[in-house]
């Protein structure tokens, strides 16, 4: 791609010459002359200065840093270009072919639409349907009555339990189990969950998340919502449109997540605890009540970040104080 081209589809200002070719993305560190490079906050400013690639898409406040002989595309919007310089680089993904492997067993009640692909080891439940352009990966398990929504990929060893119903153009990392019993139990023993799971479109699970079904009523995960690996959402947890739940988030049975809500890694979410529409929760805070939309939250029970960082600055100047 040459830098011209580039500038525009970033987009960035050009600071150079608009027909140099640029074969790959790399490192600062690594790049050499025909390669692009990022240097998109002050963490980059000493490897930018030694850098030999070819051009750098820069912030602003790097360009002072940056080396006389490198192409420069000064990014507007620096996350977004960071983004669209990644899937321009990226190789094609290839696509799927259609198929069932001869390994794999459907049952014959199971609806499985003949542009998708099961591969070897595959099981297929009673009843199931897979729809256009699924691909379920080696060592897949769908449950009796369980539906995979159009163009949705579930890569090796998923397993999505009986009833579960999953959106269109989902992506389920590796290991992920959709729709288990939930840890609920009583004198008498674990009790039964007889509610399902509702994942919408759009969704992505990263590897190795559970998610339980509900008890009687369903777990909802609604469109667009982001889950990182090893993810635990409890029975009848909610987690609204566009939602972000970072890595070993646990969601406890009844929690609730707002749609465009952030949560950060190893956040526990209690039973009653909910995250308002659009707040924020920091790394390991605890939520054991409702937080209002729209915060930025931290600490162990979680509450608004900038009171704790005030009383905690006024306990370090206590404990400091001369006796």
């Amino acid at each position: 791609m040459l830098t011209g081209a580039l500038a525009a589809a970033l987009p960035a200002t050009l600071r150079g010459a608009p027909d140099v070719k640029l074969e790959r993305l790399a490192r600062l560190e690594d790049a050499g002359p025909g390669e692009l490079a990022l240097a998109l906050t002050a963490r980059y400013r000493d490897a930018l200065t030694a850098t030999r690639a070819g051009a750098v898409v820069v912030c602003e406040s790097l360009l002072a840093d940056a080396p006389p002989v490198a192409v420069l595309l000064v990014a507007l919007e620096p996350e977004t270009a960071l983004g669209r310089a990644l899937r321009l680089f990226a190789p094609p993904a290839a696509l799927p072919e259609a198929g069932v492997h001869a390994s794999a067993i459907v049952a014959p009640s199971a609806r499985v639409h003949n542009t998708a692909r099961l591969e070897a080891f595959v099981v297929v439940e009673a009843e199931a349907v897979v729809e256009a352009h699924v691909t379920v990966g080696v060592g897949g398990y769908i449950g009796a009555r369980a539906r995979i929504g159009e163009g949705t990929t579930l890569a090796p060893r998923v397993v999505v339990h009986a009833g579960v119903q999953l959106g269109a153009r989902c992506c389920v990392g590796a290991h992920a189990v959709l729709g288990g019993v939930g840890f609920g139990f009583d004198a008498e023993g674990r009790l039964p969950h007889l509610g399902g799971l509702v994942v919408g479109d759009d969704v992505h699970v990263g590897a190795g998340t559970c998610i339980d079904r509900g008890t009687l009523g369903p777990t909802r995960i609604a469109d667009r919502a982001r889950l990182d690996n090893l993810v635990q959402v409890g029975h009848n947890a909610q987690v609204g449109v566009g939602a972000v739940l970072c890595g070993q988030v646990g969601l406890a049975g009844g929690a609730v997540v707002e749609a465009g809500a952030m949560v950060g890694g190893q956040v526990g979410i209690g039973g009653s605890g909910v995250v308002g529409a659009g707040a924020r929760v920091a790394a390991q805070s605890g939520v054991t009540r409702p937080l209002a939309p729209g915060g930025v939250y931290s600490g162990h029970p979680a509450e608004p970040n900038r009171a704790r960082l005030v009383r905690l600055a006024r306990l370090k100047r206590l404990a400091d104080a001369p006796p």
